[in-house]
């Protein structure tokens, strides 16, 4: 069953990614923008495993909260790409940043509410695949 937790960290060396939804039509505190995010998070801690970290902003006081997902097995992938998928196409002027560490280097893609298929998601699903040892591509195929 999936959890959300709070600790910081997931068991065993899963591949981390940040999710961090964004909407140029709403200042980040509006009530009702947290509450669209609000959907994503519980959507997500449903589907998949994902920690709770606070990171400091510029300009805010305290930490801003953010949502981690263990990306540990295709399914949790697929479960993770559906939920953004869904939460994205209700409203067109959504956005989610997701970020990762790979090889030391942060990297990072936007999904957007009007493109969000599977070749927008194939730089995590290669990074995912070989931060789990495996091969980056599926056997049989060819980058393109």
């Amino acid at each position: 069953m999936p959890s959300a937790g709070t600790d910081d960290s997931f068991s065993g060396g899963s591949f981390e990614v940040v999710v961090e939804p964004r909407n140029d039509q709403y200042d980040p505190d509006d009530d009702g923008w947290r509450d669209q995010v609000a959907t994503l998070y519980a959507e997500l801690d449903d589907s998949v495993d994902t920690v709770r970290r606070g990171h400091p902003v510029a300009g805010a006081k305290g930490a801003v909260d953010q949502l981690v997902i263990a990306m540990g097995s295709a399914g949790v992938f697929t479960a993770a790409a559906d939920c953004l998928r869904a939460w994205l196409g209700r409203d067109k002027d959504r956005r989610i940043d997701l970020r990762w560490t790979q090889g030391g280097e942060e990297r990072s893609v936007t999904l957007t509410g009007e493109a969000v298929d599977n070749e927008t998601m194939r730089e995590l699903a290669r990074a995912a695949a070989v931060q789990a040892g495996g091969p980056p591509w599926p056997a049989g195929t060819a980058p393109s």
